[in-house]
C-alpha cells in the first residue's frame, strides 16, 4: 500500500534498493515488526560517504560506532502530564558498513536505529529501522513496510531530540501487543540524554 502525507518520507524507495542488505540485528527486529505482512521486502537506504549531514553530529560515520540515548519519566512528571503515554524511552543509533560487492565497491553504509518504549500501562514496545539525512538538515528515521517513524536532531549538551510530531506516528511491537504511537497530547517531542558507554551495548548485541 502506498504511503501518503507525512509517512511518504518513510516509504520504500524503489526496486533498485532491493539489492541492498541489512545486518542481522536490524533484520531480526524488522522481521518482527512486519509479521502481519511476511511477504513484504526489507529495504535499505544507503548513506553515501560525505552525505551524512547532521547524522555525523550525532554519530561519526565510522564502522562499528554506536551511541545510546534515553529518558525515564518519574511519577511526578507523569502525574503532571496525564496525556503522556510514554513512561520511558530509549534510542540507539549505529553506523554499519558491509563488505564491498559489485553494487557497492566501497561497501554499503547505513545508519540503523532501535527505539524502545515503556508505556504508562507498563507495555514494553520497540521497533527498528534506518535513519537517513534529508534536505535542510532533517534526519528521518523510518520503519519499513509503512511503519511510520520519527525525526531526530542533536541538541545542546549532547542530548537528542526525538520528534514524533513531525511524522505523526510510528508502529511499535511488543510481547503483549503492538501499538501505533502518535503524538497525542504530550508524546510529540522527547529530549533524551546520552547514556554512558557501559549502558550502550555493541550493535551486534542489540
Amino acid at each position: 500500500m502506498a504511503s501518503t502525507g507525512k509517512d511518504a518520507a518513510f516509504a520504500p524507495r524503489g526496486a533498485a534498493e532491493n539489492r541492498m542488505r541489512m545486518p542481522r540485528p536490524v533484520l531480526a527486529l524488522a522481521a518482527a515488526a512486519v509479521m502481519a505482512a511476511p511477504a513484504a521486502p526489507i529495504h535499505a537506504q544507503a548513506v553515501e560517504p560525505g552525505q551524512e549531514g547532521r547524522l555525523a553530529e550525532i554519530l561519526a560515520p565510522e564502522p562499528g560506532k554506536h551511541v545510546c540515548f534515553g529518558r525515564d519519566y518519574d511519577a511526578a512528571h507523569m502525574a503532571a502530564h496525564p496525556g503522556q503515554q510514554v513512561r520511558a524511552i530509549g534510542f540507539r543509533l549505529a553506523y554499519y558498513m558491509f563488505e564491498p560487492d559489485e553494487f557497492f565497491p566501497k561497501g554499503q553504509r547505513n545508519y540503523y536505529f532501535h527505539l524502545s518504549t515503556t508505556l504508562r500501562d507498563g507495555n514494553a514496545l520497540s521497533t527498528a529501522g534506518e535513519c537517513v539525512p534529508g534536505e535542510g538538515g532533517v534526519i528521518r528515521c523510518g520503519v519499513d513496510d509503512d511503519g511510520g517513524g520519527v525525526m531526530i536532531r542533536p541538541a545542546e549538551g549532547g542530548a537528542l531530540i526525538v520528534d514524533l510530531e513531525a511524522t505523526g506516528r510510528i508502529r511499535l511491537e511488543g510481547e503483549r501487543a503492538g501499538a501505533v504511537l502518535g503524538p497525542g497530547t504530550d508524546d510529540g517531542l522527547f529530549r533524551l540524554s546520552q547514556r554512558p558507554a557501559a549502558e550502550c551495548p555493541a550493535y551486534d548485541d542489540w
